[in-house]
């Protein structure tokens, strides 16, 4: 295993990681909710009281978040290695595409169409997001 460079923060190192780990879950997620079966989706939204044409639309809606979660996931996973060679511009890119990734998922969650399990790779990217913005990975982000 390499060693960490000298004078990177640990909280970058951390945050690195669970931008991955966010990035990954993100990836899984995505590709079981385009690869889940429609009629099976179909019918348990219609056992939790949607009607038929309903039903529809939100599998439709689950298939296009699964697809925007693969996008994210890829997006965060590309980002999160320059972030941790020390590239500004990359943090706030990163930091940028967490926030917007973070706010649609507690929308997405609080109306009744999202997941509450995805909020884990939304806590995660937010507790990163933070991670790199705290006082000694500033300083080192502005030295860099």
């Amino acid at each position: 295993m390499s060693e960490q460079p000298a004078g990177r923060p640990r909280l970058v190192d951390a945050a690195y990681w669970l931008w991955l780990v966010a990035a990954g879950l993100l990836v899984l997620f995505g590709l079981l909710a385009l690869t889940a079966s429609g009629d099976a989706l179909r019918a348990s939204f219609v056992e939790a009281g949607a009607e038929p044409d309903v039903a529809d639309s939100l599998v439709t809606l689950l298939r296009g978040t699964g697809a925007l979660g693969i996008a994210v996931g890829l997006g965060t996973g590309v980002l999160a290695g320059p972030v941790r060679a020390g590239h500004a511009g990359f943090r706030r890119a990163e930091v940028a595409l967490s926030g917007v990734y973070v706010v649609i998922q507690l929308l997405s969650v609080a109306v009744g169409v999202g997941r509450p399990e995805m909020l884990l790779c939304a806590l995660l990217m937010a507790v990163a997001a933070v991670l790199v913005y705290r006082p000694s990975a500033r300083d080192w982000f502005a030295r860099a």
